[in-house]
């Protein structure tokens, strides 16, 4: 790659000059992008850099995205949110600490700001709507804030009246500036003034030290609903009030007792929920209770009679078993045989034919065929799953050899790709259920080449999980913030950001595109087809999103890594049939025309990114030089971009053919170009 371009550099260098001159400072008159003035000195812009639009019944939208700097980007909560659904009269289940909770609308109100402080799953974000949406009537419009910072800072948080936003805060990665909490009264008290609120989450953990006293005044600490109600909420919501009497038997006692947390009482409410009658309850509350018993059963030395060898080799084969439930019999026992190398067990072909066969081995795991797959007892739903959890809780010592052992398998292209995906699907489930972050890069590490799609795939489901996907989306920003990242990382970022993700929350994904557009080459394919695809779904949102990124690069002269990003991002663009459309579209914008002269303007003028400039207006020649409709407006765009004299050598690579022939096209605009340049001096003459 560095060879590569270096010999662009080499060749770019006899058609332009090696000085880089500016390509706007040639010309004088306004009609042409003045040089950059001014702009903020820092990449962090202040909150009155973030703006949004009403949009119809969808209310409130961001549109500013920001390669650089901090911002929070609303995402709108609708009535198809499943804490949503839980929060209405009839439905809510409020929190144990009834005192606490009666006093957090009050708190609301008067601060503008409230810190629910709880461990995720016990309802929280549940609790933050029901008071987002009870706090005033009309209830305000509602919003999960997705923050692009490096430091919690109230700079980016929105003020935009009649919103209620919902910003979470659990398992910060280092403490905030000393001044958040102070900056947090403040902006609450600004928040008032236009009927609009904030709703903080976050953990006991978390959520202390100095920076967070000026926030005790309006910090509530809640426990989670009483599981019983909330279970007998959930069915009668779901028209299933005759079950409500399930719930009186002995079967549940020990869970009443126990008083689970809220998200545990809502998945057994499902499971119930789903059940076909009372005959299954037994099996749902073993399922419920994670299947420990029988976990523990299928582990327990008491099963096998021999040697701690033989109780290792059954263990591994359970184990094996929960991570390829579904795959082949041979990938299983490769699973386990592998777990055992690596566990140190020197395993010599006469100790395997000597070992049991592989169908005794499955048989003491309790392992059954269909066919050539195997599965734990199908009639235990969540039972591998289960299994996992348990092997993760009960050895913390050795995740790191675990993850190891079970990424290994999927990588490994002797094991189907089929049954690979299965592992991975296993694992990023794991991740979420145990906010385990080291799972998920090891994917991204360590899933390579023909594998890459796997990862591809789990990273992708795990970005969109309710709640484990902002940590996932946040280490995809931060990946794409190094200054060095691996290829194939930055390849594994762009297709995660052009694919179901993508298009599912494209606010998000551009950024993350437009950085990874920094780290490739000039005209990359990779790029290039992430932004079409893109525009192909969310044309506006590509617009919107890359005339921002111009106008950002245009008020920072000095950043180099912004000007980056942004020119990749914009050859990308343009690189593609739909992405062209949408920058001439913008051309009749006459702020956008002149961000878009700028941006060729700058290509040209960038040694490394001259070749694929000149390879992609060729392609504007073969597409637009007979196209009766639209080669005025083209060429008359290509006038104003070539208008300098100093960008006149790459106009000559483009004039003349391989034959020495001159294309008419291109003298057109030549003559174009020189007319308006000379106008223009004649018109700036006292």
């Amino acid at each position: 790659m560095i060879d590569k371009e270096q010999d662009q550099r080499e060749a770019t260098q006899t058609t332009s000059s090696s000085a880089e001159p500016s390509p706007v400072e040639s010309v004088e008159p306004a009609s042409y992008p003045p040089p950059p003035e001014g702009g903020e000195p820092s990449g962090q812009p202040d909150s009155s850099s973030v703006r949004f639009s009403h949009s119809g019944e969808h209310g409130i939208q961001a549109y500013n995205l920001h390669l650089n700097g901090d911002q929070a980007i609303p995402v709108p909560i609708t009535e198809s949110d499943a804490d949503y659904k839980a929060s209405p009269d009839g439905r809510f289940v409020p929190p144990r600490n009834t005192d606490q909770w009666e006093a957090a609308s009050k708190l609301l109100d008067e601060y503008g700001v409230i810190v629910l402080c709880a461990a995720p799953g016990n309802g929280r974000r549940t609790a933050a709507i029901r008071l987002l949406s009870t706090v005033t009537s009309p209830p305000p419009a509602l919003f999960d804030l997705d923050p692009e910072w490096s430091k919690p800072s109230v700079r980016p948080l929105p003020q935009e009246a009649g919103m209620g936003c919902i910003l979470d805060l659990s398992d910060l990665a280092e403490p905030p500036g000393e001044r958040l909490g102070s900056d947090l009264v403040s902006y609450g008290a600004e928040l008032r003034k236009i009927n609009s609120f904030l709703v903080i989450l976050a953990t006991p953990a978390d959520w202390y030290g100095h920076w967070a006293e000026p926030t005790l005044p309006f910090t509530v600490r809640l426990e989670s609903p009483d599981a019983r109600a909330l279970v007998r909420a959930e069915f009668r919501a779901n028209y299933c009030g005759d079950r409500v009497a399930w719930l009186d038997g002995p079967e549940f006692a020990d869970i009443w007792k126990a008083n689970p947390s809220a998200r545990a009482a809502w998945r057994l409410a499902d499971r119930l929920l789903r059940t076909s009658g009372p005959e299954q309850i037994q099996a749902i509350v073993d399922e419920f209770g994670d299947w420990h018993r029988e976990v523990e059963k299928l582990l327990s030395r008491n099963r096998t009679i021999g040697s701690d060898a033989q109780l290792l080799s059954t263990r591994v084969t359970v184990w094996a078993g929960a991570l390829l439930h579904g795959g082949q019999r041979r990938s299983v026992i490769k699973a386990a045989d592998d777990l055992l190398a690596r566990l140190g067990l020197e395993r010599y072909p006469v100790d395997v034919l000597a070992d049991a066969t592989t169908s005794s081995r499955l048989d003491a795991a309790e392992i059954t065929r269909n066919g050539d797959r195997a599965f734990h007892d199908p009639q235990k739903e969540g039972l591998p799953a289960a299994i996992l959890r348990h092997l993760w809780d009960e050895f913390p010592t050795q995740h790191e050899l675990l993850r190891r052992w079970a990424i290994g398998i999927a990588a490994d292209r002797t094991v189907p790709e089929e049954d690979a995906r299965l592992i991975t699907t296993a694992l990023w489930k794991l991740a979420a259920h145990r906010h385990d972050r080291a799972i998920l890069d090891g994917l991204a590490s360590d899933l390579k080449g023909p594998r890459r799609p796997l990862a591809v795939e789990a990273l992708t489901k795990a970005a969109e999980d309710a709640e484990f996907g902002r940590y996932v989306r946040d280490r995809l920003r931060q990946w794409m913030d190094a200054k060095k990242p691996s290829d194939d990382r930055v390849d594994l970022v762009i297709e995660i950001c052009s694919g179901a993700w993508g298009i599912q929350q494209p606010t998000l994904a551009l950024t993350r595109l437009g950085k990874a557009a920094g780290h490739k080459p000039f005209g990359s394919a990779s790029v290039v087809d992430a932004f079409e695809q893109l525009a192909l779904q969310r044309p506006d949102d590509v617009r919107k999103a890359v005339d921002q990124w111009l106008t950002d690069a245009g008020s920072r002269p000095g950043d180099e890594t912004l000007r980056r990003q942004t020119l990749g991002s914009f050859l990308a663009l343009v690189s593609s049939n739909v992405g062209t459309d949408l920058i001439l579209n913008d051309t009749h914008d006459a702020g956008a025309r002149l961000r878009i002269i700028r941006a060729w303007q700058e290509l040209l003028c960038t040694d490394d990114a001259v070749d694929a400039v000149v390879t992609q207006l060729s392609l504007w020649h073969e597409r637009f030089h007979a196209d009766s409709d639209r080669r005025e407006a083209v060429m008359d765009v290509l006038a104003d971009v070539f208008a300098p004299p100093s960008l006149r050598p790459g106009l000559d690579r483009l004039m003349v053919t391989g034959e020495a022939a001159i294309l008419p096209f291109w003298r057109e605009v030549l003559v174009l170009a020189a007319n308006r340049y000379q106008a223009s001096k004649e018109g700036s003459t006292p």
